[in-house]
């Protein structure tokens, strides 16, 4: 998915038409490098889950047309939702701007696959 297929699906999620946010669209790439680094441990649970390198820092994207290159499931599910809460944000409507973070959050959570590690009792 690129930033702006991102933004798009995000918009899809507004009251109104499109054109009434053209404002908003020269804040894509800002937002997708926050929900980058927002979800960058999520990104390396996936990674480990599939027994691949893990990144040490998120990376960036620098312009609309980019992939978003982070595990497709968790891109696709949860990023358009973290997108529309920032558009809410700027549309000064706090209520969807909760609504749509916590759909971001779920889908965040719901799309990290679960990590089986071993606990260490310390209390022996």
């Amino acid at each position: 998915m690129t930033v702006r297929e991102c933004y798009e699906r995000a918009v899809s999620f507004l009251p109104e038409v499109p054109e009434d946010n053209v404002e908003m669209q020269k804040h894509m790439v800002t937002w997708c490098n926050v929900l980058l680094a927002d979800t960058v441990n999520q990104e390396n649970i996936c990674r480990r889950t599939r027994k691949e390198k893990e990144i040490d820092f998120a990376p960036r994207v620098q312009k609309e047309d980019d992939e978003i290159p982070f595990n497709e499931r968790l891109v696709e599910a949860a990023f358009p939702y973290g997108m529309a809460r920032f558009i809410f944000r700027e549309n000064d409507d706090v209520a969807g701007s909760h609504e749509y973070y916590t759909l971001y959050v779920n889908a965040v959570s719901e799309a990290t696959p679960l990590e089986i590690i071993e606990i260490e009792d310390v209390y022996r």
